[in-house]
């Protein structure tokens, strides 16, 4: 079995401190957060929605810091390359360097962070040990239904991210609730990596190997589905959308509410 690297496990819990503060202040300061994010707006609803997304990437990282194995973590630091990767892209050219106050120091920490975390991804993924030589995992075998959820999810969920980077303009029409061109563009990074986590993720073949990643899906669609109902008036149940939203999101809360107590019974 090849152990995690030091060097992974600090990347990892940097990581997991930054998301979890973003997640903090997104669920129970949303004003505040907006108030930091100061280059585009972020109303309240937008701010929690995007404090369950960093909730995902914080239980993430605090899972992959809990896996003693490469084979536990298939992917992580690659996923993370994609979702401050993305971020980054769309700072420059979407929203470009004018949206920035440079004189303001949060300004200065979303540029090094998310100029930084991309080339360490990308350095530990030439340098570090490759997927297919990492060894499979022991223990019991993942039954066909949870490998086929994670599938479905993934290609749902990194389909919406391509059309959200690809044409924010018309997904910010179709959004369930208002959503800026700008805002919309800005999800696609951190969905396109859980949806990419939930694709890689799908492969493996033991409970032990979804374990990392299953108990931050489940917080995000749990978290996504309490901040929806405390704004529900922003909702319109006549939309397709919002159905879908509902639907999708209490569905997949259940499936991985059920995935996470059986993988929580897991011994490495």
């Amino acid at each position: 079995m090849t152990p995690i690297t030091k060097g992974q496990r600090i990347f990892y819990g940097v990581i997991c401190a930054a998301a979890l503060l973003v997640a903090v202040l997104g669920l129970f300061s949303p004003e505040y957060l907006a108030s930091i994010f100061t280059w585009i707006i972020l109303p309240p609803l937008h701010a929690r929605f995007v404090g369950a997304i960093y909730l995902f990437g914080a239980v993430f990282m605090a899972g992959c810091l809990m896996a003693k194995t490469q084979a536990e973590v298939r992917g992580a630091v690659q996923l993370i390359g994609v979702w401050t990767g993305i971020l980054f892209i769309i700072s420059i050219f979407w929203l470009s360097l004018s949206a920035f106050d440079f004189k303001l120091l949060p300004v200065w920490i979303w540029f090094i962070s998310y100029i930084t975390y991309p080339i360490i991804s990308i350095w530990m993924t030439v340098r570090g040990p490759q997927l297919q030589q990492v060894a499979p995992l022991p223990g019991s075998t993942l039954p066909a239904w949870p490998k086929g959820f994670l599938l479905v999810q993934g290609i749902v969920v990194s389909l919406l991210a391509v059309f959200l980077f690809l044409t924010p303009v018309f997904m910010s029409t179709i959004w369930p609730w208002t959503v800026t061109p700008e805002l919309a563009q800005m999800y696609s990074g951190p969905l396109l990596s859980y949806g990419l986590g939930s694709l890689i993720f799908s492969r493996q073949n033991t409970w032990l190997g979804i374990r990392a990643i299953v108990p931050s899906m489940f917080a995000f669609t749990l978290a996504t589905v309490i901040v929806s109902f405390m704004h529900i008036n922003l909702f319109s149940f006549a939309e397709m959308a919002d159905l879908l939203w509902f639907g999708w999101f209490g569905i997949a809360t259940m499936i991985l509410g059920v995935l996470t107590v059986r993988v929580m019974q897991v011994r490495a």
